[in-house]
C-alpha cells in the first residue's frame, strides 16, 4: 500500500523484512515479529535493548499520553545518532514542542495516522522540511502493553546522508 499515511514518500504498510533497504531496519522488523508472537503488537516490555544493539543509535520511542484527544505523544527515548543528526534532544518532551513547524506537522500527522490505523510502516523519502533536507528510511512499529491497544511507537530512522544545519 502506498500513500496511506501522512507525509508522502514510498510507504509500505505491513512490510516484510526484505522490503527494508537498511540492514538495521530489516533485523528490527524481524525481531518485532518474533516478539509479538500471536498478538497483534508486542509490548515495550517484550523488547530487550541488548538484543537491538544494531539499531539503538537510530531508535526513537514515543509514548502515547493517556487520555488525550486528539492523541498526544512524548519522546521517551532518542538514539544518539538521531540527536547528533538533529542537533537537539527532545527526550521527555512532547512532540508538540518539536522545532520546525513543517517537520513537527509531519511527525504529529504521521503519529495520528498510525494511531487511527496502526500497523508496521516502512517509509523511504527524500524531501525538505523547514529548509532542511531529510533523506531517510524509517520503520514505524506499534507497541501495545495489552497486545492490542497501541500505547507506544518505536521508530528506527536511517539517514544515509547528513542534513544541513539543524533548525533552532
Amino acid at each position: 500500500m502506498t500513500g496511506a499515511y501522512p507525509g508522502g514518500g514510498d510507504q509500505t504498510r505491513n512490510p516484510r523484512p526484505e522490503d527494508c533497504q537498511n540492514e538495521a531496519n530489516r533485523r528490527l522488523l524481524g525481531y518485532w515479529h518474533e516478539k509479538r508472537g500471536t498478538r497483534r503488537f508486542p509490548a515495550r516490555a517484550d523488547l530487550d535493548p541488548l538484543e537491538m544493539r544494531y539499531a539503538l543509535g537510530n531508535i526513537v520511542l514515543f509514548d502515547r499520553i493517556a487520555g488525550t484527544v486528539p492523541a498526544r505523544f512524548r519522546y521517551r527515548l532518542i538514539g544518539t545518532a538521531v540527536i547528533e543528526r538533529d542537533g537537539y534532544d527532545m527526550t521527555g518532551r512532547v512532540v508538540d514542542e518539536l522545532p520546525g513547524t513543517q517537520y513537527r506537522g509531519l511527525i504529529l500527522s504521521r503519529l495520528g495516522g498510525l494511531i487511527a490505523d496502526p500497523a508496521p510502516l516502512l517509509i523511504r523519502n527524500q524531501t525538505s522540511y523547514d529548509g532542511r533536507l531529510y533523506d531517510y528510511e524509517v520503520l514505524w512499529l506499534p507497541l501495545a502493553g495489552d497486545g492490542e491497544t497501541v500505547d507506544m511507537f518505536l521508530s528506527c530512522q536511517i539517514f544515509p546522508t547528513e542534513p544541513p544545519s539543524a533548525p533552532r
